[in-house]
C-alpha cells in the first residue's frame, strides 16, 4: 500500500501541478488526495543522508509549494484517508478545507527523530485547533484519529472512506458555482488576518539547526533502524 512519501520531485510536481490549475480559468475549486494514504510525511531514509544546508533546502521547498496551496486564489479540499503523517499533516493543514475518511490518522512525530515540523507545521497547526493541543500533538508526537481530529477542528468533517470523494467533489461542486472573485477575495482576507510569514521563515531556521545537533541523527537513525532513540540535548 504506497504512502505517498514526500521528496524533492514529488514536492515539485506538485507545485507545477498547482500552477498550472491556477492558470485554467475552467477550473474553480481543487481537490488534493492521495488514495488509502493522504501522505505519510518525508521520506526519514533518504533525510538519514543530507546535511544541513540540503535541508535548508528541502524545507524551503514544502514552504514554497505549501504556502502555493494556501494563497491562491482556489479554494483547496484536501480529502484525506489513512496516513496524513508530518509532511502529509502540514499539506492538509495548507488547504483551505479538510474532509477525512474514518481511516484517517494525523500527527507531527517529528519529534521523536530529534526535528521539529519544517513544512509549516508549527505555525498552520495551533490556528486551527489552538496553541494548547497544537503544543499537546508536536511536543508528544502523538497520532490522532480522524474522530479526534474532527473533535478539536483539524478537520471539517469525517465520512465513511467509500464516501469520502464523492463528498469531496459535492463540496467542490458547491464552491465551483459561488461567484470566484468573490470566493477569492473571501480567501485572501481570512489568510491575511492570520498572518504567519515570520513565523514560517523562523521555523526554517530552526529546522535547519535541528540537522546539526546529535540528537537529530540519532533519531533518524532509530528510526531507519527501528530502535529506540536516546536522545541527550545536544
Amino acid at each position: 500500500m504506497p504512502l505517498n512519501v514526500l521528496e524533492i520531485k514529488t514536492l515539485q510536481e506538485l507545485g507545477g501541478s498547482l500552477a498550472d490549475l491556477e492558470k485554467d480559468d475552467q477550473i474553480r475549486a481543487i481537490i488534493i488526495a492521495g488514495g488509502k494514504n493522504f501522505c505519510a510525511g518525508a521520506n526519514i531514509k533518504k533525510m538519514k543522508e543530507i546535511n544541513p544546508k540540503e535541508a535548508e533546502a528541502f524545507s524551503r521547498l514544502g514552504h514554497e509549494v505549501y504556502n502555493q496551496v494556501e494563497t491562491m486564489g482556489k479554494p483547496v479540499i484536501a480529502a484525506i484517508a489513512g496516513y496524513a503523517l508530518g509532511g502529509g499533516c502540514e499539506l492538509a493543514l495548507a488547504c483551505d478545507i479538510r474532509i477525512a475518511g474514518e481511516s484517517a490518522k494525523f500527527g507531527q512525530p517529528e519529534v521523536n527523530l530529534g526535528l521539529i515540523p519544517g513544512f509549516g507545521g508549527t505555525q498552520r497547526l495551533s490556528r486551527l485547533v489552538g496553541v494548547g493541543k497544537a503544543k499537546e500533538m508536536i511536543f508528544t508526537g502523538e497520532i490522532i484519529d480522524a474522530k479526534e481530529a474532527e473533535s478539536i477542528g483539524l478537520v471539517n468533517r469525517v465520512e465513511k472512506d467509500e464516501e469520502l470523494m464523492a463528498k469531496a467533489e459535492e463540496m467542490a461542486t458547491i464552491i465551483a458555482q459561488k461567484a470566484p472573485v468573490a470566493v477569492k477575495m473571501v480567501k485572501k482576507l481570512i489568510n491575511e488576518n492570520q498572518e504567519i510569514k515570520k513565523g514560517l521563515e523562523k521555523e526554517i531556521a530552526f529546522f535547519v539547526q535541528c540537522f546539526a545537533t546529535q540528537d537529530c541523527m540519532e533519531g533518524i537513525n532509530a528510526f531507519v533502524e527501528k530502535g529506540k532513540p536516546r536522545f541527550k540535548g545536544v
